[in-house]
C-alpha cells in the first residue's frame, strides 16, 4: 500500500497542483470581471444621475413657464366678460348706425351752406 502511494502521490499532487493552478486563474479572471462590471456600474450611475439632474433643471424650468402663463391667464376675461363685452360692442354698433343715419342731413346741408359760401365768394369778386 506505502508502496503504491508512492507511485500514485506525485501523480494526486501534480492533479491537485493543476487544479489549484485553474481556480487561482479563475478566480483572477472573475475578479477582472467584477472590476469591469463595477466600473460600468458606476458609469451607470453617474450618466443616471446626470439625466435626473437634467430631468429635475427641464421640470423646474417648465414649471417657471407654467406660473407665469397661469399668471398671465388670470388677467384675461372669462367667457362671461367676453360675452358681455360682444354685447356691449353690438349695442355701441348699432348707436353709430343710427347716429350715422342723424348725421346725413348734417352733412348735407353743410355741402349746400358749403356750395352757397363758394358761389357768394365768385359773385363778389366778379363785382369787385
Amino acid at each position: 500500500m506505502i508502496e503504491e502511494l508512492r507511485l500514485w502521490a506525485p501523480i494526486i499532487l501534480i492533479g491537485l497542483n493543476f487544479l489549484w493552478t485553474v481556480s487561482v486563474y479563475r478566480a483572477g479572471a472573475r475578479k477582472d470581471e467584477l472590476d469591469e462590471l463595477r466600473d460600468d456600474v458606476k458609469g451607470v450611475k453617474e450618466r443616471l444621475a446626470q439625466h435626473v439632474q437634467d430631468g429635475s433643471d427641464s421640470r423646474q424650468a417648465i414649471a417657471a413657464r407654467l406660473t407665469t402663463i397661469e399668471g398671465d391667464l388670470k388677467h384675461l376675461p372669462d367667457a362671461h366678460s367676453a360675452k358681455r363685452t360682444e354685447v356691449a360692442l353690438s349695442e355701441v354698433r348699432g348707436e353709430l348706425q343710427v347716429l350715422s343715419e342723424r348725421l346725413k342731413p348734417v352733412a348735407a346741408i353743410s355741402e349746400r351752406l358749403q356750395e352757397f359760401l363758394l358761389e357768394e365768394a365768385k359773385d363778389r369778386r366778379s363785382r369787385g
